[in-house]
């Protein structure tokens, strides 16, 4: 135990830890997550429907999705999945949680929906090409260490088809000002979120701001088990975001306040980007 809390209290270095898959594949973590996501009363895993609605709708007015072949990564159980293929899209929706999966696909198919839906990590699987428009919504490019957005970038790239749009989002630096650093021990950290049974979490929330860069670090203790997960996020200014997807062979065509179209100022707490290749 002294070696588990000796790793816990250290501070480690930006996205030296990766365990997003433990995140979203663990049964009853993903049943939550599942569960966060359908919730119209938080954004803590998805927008609201009318948020979403709103992105769609400018993406529509802005490079048009009717008739475009469109891969949604990261897609979840499918909400903006459904917004495009409702605008007219040819949607296909990538996800490595088999849990969000199964939801979007029997969504699709009670709504009508003609969606294909693959279970891949878009990391580190083979991913289909082709593509007029590829989309990493809700903040997955800022989970990311720099080595893995370079390799994902570099992938997006090759799917999409000349002149092909990436549309993506990030956090900007605003959102890390209202962070703190801060440790938290419950018995049932989040109301039961972790485990099904009884267990004690903490979490500790380490800032590295030459980096602009947070972690949250959770451990979860079981009776018959411990376990961690390490959620690292990005904070991007305009200029990193653009430079990166510059590096990568994109030209940015917009940069807003959020992919809703918000006006970009120095307070905006989101980016919204629409580059091609």
């Amino acid at each position: 135990m002294y070696t588990l809390l000796h790793e816990f209290t250290h501070r480690h270095a930006p996205f030296s830890r990766y365990t997003a898959r433990d995140l979203w594949t663990r049964p009853h973590i993903a049943q939550q997550m599942l569960t966060f996501h359908l919730d119209q009363g938080t954004d803590l895993a998805s927008r609201t429907t009318d948020r979403i609605h709103a992105i769609v709708d400018w993406l529509e007015r802005t490079i048009g999705l009717r008739g475009k072949r469109l891969c949604d990564l990261g897609c979840g159980p499918g909400l903006y999945a459904e917004q495009f293929a409702e605008q007219g899209a040819d949607v296909t929706g990538i996800d490595f949680s088999r849990h969000s999966l199964d939801h979007a696909e029997t969504s699709a198919s009670h709504s009508g929906k003609d969606i294909r839906y693959l279970h891949a990590d878009y990391l580190s699987d083979p991913l289909p090409g082709g593509f007029d428009i590829v989309t990493l919504i809700y903040y997955d490019y800022c989970a990311l260490s720099p080595q893995q957005r370079s390799s994902l970038l570099e992938k997006i790239r090759s799917m999409l088809n000349h002149g092909g749009y990436l549309v993506m989002d990030a956090m900007g630096i605003p959102s890390l000002a209202a962070r703190h650093e801060q440790t938290i021990i419950e018995r049932n950290l989040m109301d039961g979120f972790w485990a099904a049974g009884d267990y004690i979490g903490m979490q500790r929330t380490t800032l590295y701001p030459d980096e602009a860069v947070c972690l949250d670090h959770f451990l979860i203790i079981e009776p018959d088990q411990q376990w961690q997960i390490f959620n690292w996020l990005q904070y991007f200014t305009p200029e990193r975001l653009t430079e990166e997807c510059r590096e990568a062979g994109f030209t940015i065509e917009t940069l807003a306040g959020s992919l809703a179209g918000d006006q970009l100022d120095r307070k905006s707490t989101a980016l919204g980007i629409i580059a091609h290749r």
